[in-house]
């Protein structure tokens, strides 16, 4: 079997965060706050930079009708909230099978570290959204931060 290929998107993920900065330390109505696309990610979010946290941040992601993220992993731990819609994210470590997990509106999940993972609307004719939780800037911050997209 070829090795996976894949890209980082360290850079891509800071340059959105620079160019759509939302800082704060309260955001109203996450179902229905703007979100900007992600060309590499394959959907459209917004990131939080919430009071003077250093460990923790948050963003929503949202996943276009019938639409799905693109496969990616990343060191960095990720709660997710279902803020809307319904769908399924496939989780995979290397060389492992791969398991589904089912969610709709109000279920919390969290990735396997550094498991390749796509979060999938189930809907044609709704977006889904979701609220991750992640420690992505601790991970910075020890330059342990790695955030792989595979290619194709």
């Amino acid at each position: 079997m070829a090795e996976r290929q894949y890209v980082s998107e360290v850079k891509d993920l800071a340059d959105f965060k620079h160019h759509h900065p939302y800082k704060g330390v309260f955001f109203k109505n996450l179902k229905s706050h703007p979100v900007h696309g992600r060309e590499l990610r394959g959907n459209q979010g917004a990131y939080f930079e919430l009071g003077d946290n250093r460990v923790i941040d948050a963003h929503i992601s949202e996943i276009p009708p019938g639409g799905h993220s693109k496969d990616h992993r990343h060191t960095h731990e990720a709660v997710i909230y279902i803020l809307s819609g319904r769908g399924y994210s496939i989780f995979r470590r290397e060389g492992g099978p791969e398991q589904r997990v089912d969610w709709g509106e109000g279920d919390l999940f969290s990735p396997p570290l550094m498991a390749w993972h796509m979060h999938c609307n189930a809907d044609a004719e709704k977006p889904a959204r979701y609220l991750a939780i992640t420690d992505t800037p601790l991970m910075d911050r020890v330059n342990l931060n790695i955030i792989d997209n595979a290619e194709g």
